[in-house]
């Protein structure tokens, strides 16, 4: 029997485009719906509805929230552009938060575009994570995980 692959996936900068809004930084804490709003890329969630397809993965979005309006927002957005996820696979957590210590799992392939999380997420033995950039998105590293390739950005 093959073995299970576990996926986590950030949202911000890798499923929707959090930096294409200007002053991103400055609004998404204090404007209502700021994360509902936000355009996906469509490339990395064209990949995730992939992942979600194969039985043989387990995907679940890993994402920080400032607040709870914040936590309603990418839970709509994300039935909206990935309505295959099952909300029991979305976990929220709060800003600053290390997203190692939120796994539901042994180990775990994390994308994300954030380095700290990146690093935190690979202290823990057996995991992996990659850099998502408009370069190296999900797709890319996929094809390098199926390759056997791991690629150090």
């Amino acid at each position: 029997m093959k073995k299970k692959n576990y996926y986590y996936i950030d949202m911000d900068g890798v499923l929707a485009d959090f930096f294409a809004e200007p002053n991103a930084v400055e609004r998404f804490r204090v404007e209502p719906h700021f994360f509902y709003n936000l355009l996906p890329i469509y490339p990395n969630v064209r990949a995730v509805q992939e992942l979600i397809s194969n039985k043989e993965n387990s995907v679940r979005v890993l994402s920080a929230s400032p607040n709870k309006q914040a936590d309603r927002d990418k839970r709509k957005w994300l039935k909206k552009y990935i309505p295959e996820l099952k909300a029991s696979k979305i976990i929220i957590i709060r800003n600053g938060q290390n997203k190692s210590e939120f796994m539901k799992t042994r180990k775990g392939i994390l994308f994300d575009d954030y380095g700290k999380n990146l690093h935190e997420w690979e202290q823990k033995e057996g995991n992996l994570a990659f850099k998502i950039t408009p370069a190296s998105n999900i797709k890319f590293w996929l094809d390098n995980l199926i390759n056997g390739v791991k690629v150090n950005e």
